[in-house]
């Protein structure tokens, strides 16, 4: 029998299908205009970018079909989404907002990023009433939007070895991406009242911190510089926070 939802569900659900619908129509108007002018591979980072984009959306798509039946229910029903196979549907199609396609266009990337937001938001005040910590949730959540501020988008260098750069750059934002998914699914599966976690704090300081520094004198990130500053500060609050209680 399935689990009927709170006021909060199908509003949850629509924001998730902006989230889906904006950014995948951002990145095909991208992809169209750019493939159409220069090819697929018009350079090995274009080649790269292009692909990545494609290969995300098409996984995203795909996952929505076979594994997030619930989701388009709950649409226009009662209906609980299945809410681990659409965060990590999610976590998918964020991959290809994370390339730099030619045409990108980040005011609509973000009108997108804002819908997944806002889901999380009212996902957050839904459980907020059964929690056992109020405000470690809510701290948590502030701790998860700027750490999603901090994933590094993957951007064409010129500086020498620009082509390792690209490697670690890439590398550096799946794994982000992957660790804010992780994240994500926790708190819209009811776990969220704790998502400072080492591993990708950890993950998010070092691997910021080397896309930083290699493309320094190119040109300074400040977006991610400033997100990645407020992660590391909110993530050590929140882990003195208890420790003082417990010595009060």
């Amino acid at each position: 029998m399935a689990v009927k939802g709170s006021k909060y569900t199908k509003w949850i659900s629509w924001l998730f299908l902006l989230y889906f619908v904006i950014l995948a129509g951002e990145r095909l108007q991208s992809l169209i205009r750019a493939i159409a002018r220069d090819g697929l591979f018009p350079t090995a980072f274009d080649g790269f970018v292009n692909l990545t984009a494609i290969l995300s959306l098409c996984a995203a798509v795909i996952m929505l079909l076979l594994f997030n039946r619930s989701f388009l229910k709950s649409l226009f029903s009662t209906v609980v989404p299945d809410y681990s196979a659409l965060t990590i549907t999610s976590g998918v199609i964020l991959v290809s907002g994370m390339v730099h396609t030619e045409f990108t266009i980040p005011p609509i990337q973000f009108a997108a990023y804002g819908m997944l937001i806002v889901a999380m938001i009212l996902r957050a005040a839904e459980l907020s009433s059964s929690a056992e910590n109020r405000f470690s949730m809510w701290y948590s959540l502030i701790y998860l939007t700027a750490f999603s501020m901090a994933i590094p988008v993957v951007y064409p260098s010129s500086i020498e070895h620009a082509a390792l750069f690209h490697f670690i750059e890439a590398d550096v934002m799946l794994v982000l991406v992957v660790s804010f998914t992780v994240m994500l699914r926790r708190l819209f599966v009811g776990r969220g009242e704790n998502l400072l976690l080492w591993i990708p704090f950890l993950v998010m300081v070092i691997g910021d911190a080397a896309v930083l520094w290699m493309r320094w004198s190119e040109e300074i990130n400040s977006f991610v510089l400033i997100f990645a500053i407020l992660s590391a500060v909110l993530f050590l609050v929140g882990k003195l926070i208890p420790a003082m209680k417990q010595k009060n």
